[in-house]
């Protein structure tokens, strides 16, 4: 019988898609009664709520058809009907489901305050700052992070020196005399426009600390050194520019530059004159990748562009065209048909999501970390951390069950840790240890302990910043019930479904008789096999053939496929359509043994020992398949079964015309 242990935690995370049911509605729906399960009612707002979380948001759902909604709505009402009887049941007093949901409300509290505390606010930003591009300029002094303190002084004195000439000397010359970046050179210090996420975090941040005009009267310290900053200009992002173009290209040989000039700067006169673009593309565009579209080249990041180009592409009104510009390789004139925008936020969430983990998401940890301690007041006995962190034999494990032994009963009572008023001992310490896989591999080295002391101290620390998540965060409370609704329904369905089916061999074989069809081998050939990389190799090995040397010697001398040496090259029946040395198996005569063969991978020889014809499987055969399959019919059959008996028990009444009200327009105008 196959029983499933009880609701693991990735179980739940996919779960929770389903019973997410009991939130708030963006979108203010009013409670119109949807259905009835026994004396429970479904409102229209619930369903909402909770088809939108499995179907693709608030945005996607709207659009679906009324078939999915009611699909939806059967499959919402089933659950229902599950938790309500385990409800009835009291399975919420069960010990075994109560240790588990106290351990997911610690977990789950921890995810939830991160994401809103930490996560939600800097994707925020990150988004409200993606709506401007910065324009600045700045003086690198060079100095490493971990420099001594006298090469970082003088460096920062000499960036103090540097904003003190501000006032009276030109960024474009202070550039070039004292920045140490080496493009200062050639663009006096210009960065040009550039968005969030485009720069070190400092440097960013300073940036979008100031007005244009502005510049920074302490410098910015980077992994870079010290830098002074100018911006120069702020402008409202218009995403990414979509461009069509003329080109007149030049000869190889250049030498009808002259010509080319004044061939273009003709097409931007008729340009001027009114003649339409995408005819001027046709006539007089040496592009022929492009003539067919009307000139059009696609959307580009202003970071993608020469500054010089994107200047000028940025600074020409949509619709309109640039006068002729000269690359090394000819002439454009180019037209900005779009700029592309920036984008809500729900669409750019999981780039920015994604950035924010790669670029940010780790410092601002750590710092979050930080506040906590702070706030919590966390504090060590030092004394008592050194002989902690000195006390174990380096080459354990946790994994060993003696690891802790070295720790008298004295030193087990001494308090490691204060938080919040709390105590921390070394047992405690130890507990924590033994109930976690986190460290049971971990050898005990002085550093190591040092680690998982401080892991634990930051898990403390998270676990009572939760203690007051629910007062904070009202919405965590329904979250919580939405896990003890899943954890009751894994629950339940063990009770009910899973222990309830009998896998006997009785009931295998008469379900066989119904579905061995289902079951099938493929034609398959058993043959052996000498595998070699070049065709000299191959000859050799089948002279020796040739010559009455057996077949499975010869492999166990040539043969270099992996694993097939000491097998003496012998495949046991391997569907034909396997490989290609299977397929060229199956279509020669049972004991024919043919010249070598060429191959992607090298050089084949084949001796063909059986086959055995496409055909159903025997009972034995099928089994392990079989097995699974039949559990999966005889548990949605008994699921049928439960659901009804349950629909008696818990009567439910659907009014179906009202799902097509769901997604009005009124209500979703306030999302």
């Amino acid at each position: 019988m196959k029983v499933r242990s009880l609701s693991p935690f990735v179980f739940l995370l996919s779960l929770f898609l389903l019973v997410g049911c009991s939130g708030s509605n963006p979108h203010g729906s009013s409670s119109i009664p949807l259905a009835t399960i026994g004396d429970e009612v479904l409102t229209l707002e619930e369903f909402e709520h909770s088809f939108a979380k499995n179907n693709g948001g608030w945005e996607k759902a709207p659009t679906l058809s009324l078939e999915e909604r009611e699909r939806f709505l059967d499959l919402l009402i089933k659950f229902k009907l599950k938790v309500k009887e385990a409800h009835a049941r009291n399975l919420l007093d069960d010990k075994e489901v109560q240790d588990e949901l106290n351990g997911y409300r610690i977990s789950v509290a921890t995810s939830y305050m991160i994401e809103k505390e930490l996560v939600e606010p800097h994707l925020r930003e990150m988004y409200e700052r993606r709506k401007e591009e910065i324009r600045a300029s700045h003086i690198l002094i060079r100095v490493q992070r971990n420099a001594n303190p006298e090469d970082t002084l003088a460096a920062y004195e000499k960036a103090m020196k540097v904003i003190s000439l501000i006032p009276t000397i030109s960024f474009d010359t202070l550039a070039v005399t004292y920045s140490e970046d080496q493009s200062a050179t050639f663009n006096k210090g210009d960065l040009g426009y550039f968005g969030a996420g485009r720069m070190v975090q400092e440097f960013e941040d300073a940036c979008y600390a100031m007005m244009a005009g502005e510049y920074t009267k302490i410098p910015v310290r980077t992994d870079f050194g010290y830098h002074v900053i100018k911006i120069t200009d702020r402008q409202p992002y218009r995403g990414a520019v979509r461009v069509s173009h003329i080109l007149k290209r030049f000869a190889p040989s250049m030498e009808d530059t002259i010509s080319v000039r004044d061939s273009v700067w003709m097409v931007y006169q008729k340009l001027k004159d009114g003649m339409d673009f995408v005819e001027a593309v046709r006539l007089y565009s040496d592009d022929l990748g492009s003539k067919g579209s009307g000139g059009d080249i696609g959307h580009y990041e202003r970071q993608a562009i020469p500054p010089d180009i994107a200047n000028l592409l940025y600074a020409t009104p949509l619709g309109s065209f640039t006068e002729p510009v000269r690359q090394n390789y000819g002439y454009h004139i180019f037209r900005v048909t779009e700029f592309k925008g920036l984008g809500t936020y729900q669409e750019l969430e999981k780039d920015l999501r994604q950035q924010y983990q790669q670029t940010k998401y780790a410092k601002d940890y750590q710092n979050y970390l930080h506040d906590l301690k702070k706030k919590y007041q966390l504090d060590f006995d030092v004394p008592v951390l050194h002989q902690l962190t000195h006390a174990f034999d380096s080459t354990k494990t946790v994994a060993d069950s003696l690891w802790s032994a070295p720790l008298s009963a004295d030193s087990r009572a001494r308090v490691l840790m204060t938080y919040a008023d709390k105590k921390f001992t070394v047992d405690d310490f130890v507990r924590q240890v033994n109930s976690s896989q986190e460290f049971k591999t971990t050898p005990l080295t002085v550093s190591n302990v040092e680690g998982i002391v401080e892991r634990i101290s930051e898990l403390k620390i998270l676990e009572q910043h939760a203690e007051g998540i629910a007062e904070r965060y009202p919405a965590f409370v329904k979250l919580m019930d939405e896990y003890r609704d899943g954890v009751l329904l894994y629950r339940i369905e063990q009770d009910e479904v899973w222990k309830k089916i009998e896998v006997s061999d009785s009931a295998l074989r008469a379900y066989h008789e119904t579905v061995k069809e289902k079951f099938r081998w493929p034609l398959r050939v058993k043959f052996a096999e000498v595998f070699v990389p070049n065709d000299s190799l191959a000859k050799a090995a089948y002279k020796e053939i040739e010559r009455g040397v057996d077949f499975r010697k010869v492999a166990e001398k040539y043969t270099t496929r992996p694993g097939y040496k000491e097998r003496q090259g012998i495949w046991d029946l391997t569907p034909a359509e396997a490989n290609y040395v299977a397929r060229y198996a199956a279509i020669l005569p049972v004991d024919s043994i043919p010249p070598p063969f060429e191959h992607p991978d090298g050089w084949s020889i084949i001796h063909v020992l059986a086959k055995d014809s496409a055909r159903v499987k025997t009972f034995e055969e099928a089994l392990p398949e079989l097995t699974s399959s039949y559990q999966e019919y005889a548990s949605k059959k008994r699921e049928e079964e439960w659901v009804e008996s349950l629909r008696q028990k818990y009567p439910v009444i659907v009014r179906k015309e009202v799902l097509r009200q769901a997604f009005a327009k009124d209500r979703r105008a306030s999302h």
